[in-house]
């Protein structure tokens, strides 16, 4: 009899019950055998403890998402661990696709995504074709590239250092510091992800407001990754990009409202630091 190791694979939520229980079905239908799944919680207020429940998932909690990630890695069994957003559907062969090519050899996988376009708005169809832009020029370079490893062999994240306490950017600081490691990194070609995003450029606007207040504790922990991470990825300067230039120009017009955001909610984390030290 075949001997499989165990995935652990590892979500984060914060009021994802929109989405969680397609993605936990979507991981009870992989054809991969051999499967756990943890959940940390950022004390949702809406169904989602509910809905992991149902699934019978195991669920702590934590305050932020550097924080998550550490606490599911050190829950984790597994040999292999993948991590996994609360919006995000797996193809039902995923995890075979991504043991596989760590048992020849690789540390870490980089997955290939696409996004989920529901009502067909605009940003929708721009996001997607950022999407298409990383897949087609294989963009996993941590500094000016964008797409990150996800899966993993646990063994060598457990020597890494943490991200602790940071609200964004940490899957792209784990990334560098694995690559730091000399980590082999291997790169699953077909789009075995779907991600549902963001659908309102208001939507945008909110979600990087977030991202803003959280900007200055990423960059002191790593300021160069962080710093060119945050500028347009460097697939948007290749041929590829220009097959649809009305999408480009989307592309740039959206990294200015995603810039905008996080500045405004960078300079609102300040004045309540200055509030806060002064009380």
């Amino acid at each position: 009899m075949k001997k499989y190791p165990l995935v652990s694979i590892n979500i984060r939520t914060y009021n994802s019950a929109k989405t969680l229980d397609e993605t936990l079905g979507s991981i009870k239908a992989q054809s991969y055998p051999y499967i756990e799944v943890l959940i940390a919680d950022r004390y949702s207020t809406d169904e989602t403890v509910s809905i992991a429940r149902k699934y019978r998932v195991k669920v702590h909690y934590a305050a932020k998402l550097g924080d998550a990630r550490q606490k599911n890695y050190e829950q984790s069994r597994g040999t292999y661990v993948c991590s996994v957003d609360s919006d995000q559907i797996l193809d039902k062969e995923l995890i075979n696709h991504c043991v596989a090519l760590c048992e020849q050899g690789y540390d870490a996988i980089t997955i290939s995504e696409r996004s989920i376009v529901r009502n067909g708005t605009l940003i929708e169809r721009i996001i997607a074709y950022d999407k298409w832009l990383i897949y087609k020029k294989r963009s996993t370079y941590h500094v000016f590239g964008t797409a990150c490893a996800l899966f993993f062999l646990k063994s060598l994240l457990m020597k890494t250092k943490w991200p602790k306490s940071i609200l964004i950017f940490d899957d792209t600081i784990l990334y560098a510091k694995l690559l730091e490691q000399g980590a082999k990194v291997g790169y699953l070609h077909k789009p075995c992800i779907s991600h549902y995003e963001v659908n309102s450029w208001r939507q945008v606007f909110i979600k990087f407001f977030r991202y803003g207040k959280g900007y200055l504790e990423a960059l002191r922990e790593l300021p160069l990754t962080v710093t060119t991470h945050s500028l347009p990825r460097r697939a948007y300067f290749s041929r590829a990009a220009l097959s649809k230039p009305h999408y480009l120009i989307g592309l740039f017009a959206l990294y200015v409202v995603k810039a905008v955001a996080a500045t405004m909610g960078m300079l609102s984390s300040i004045i309540d630091e200055i509030r806060y030290t002064n009380i």
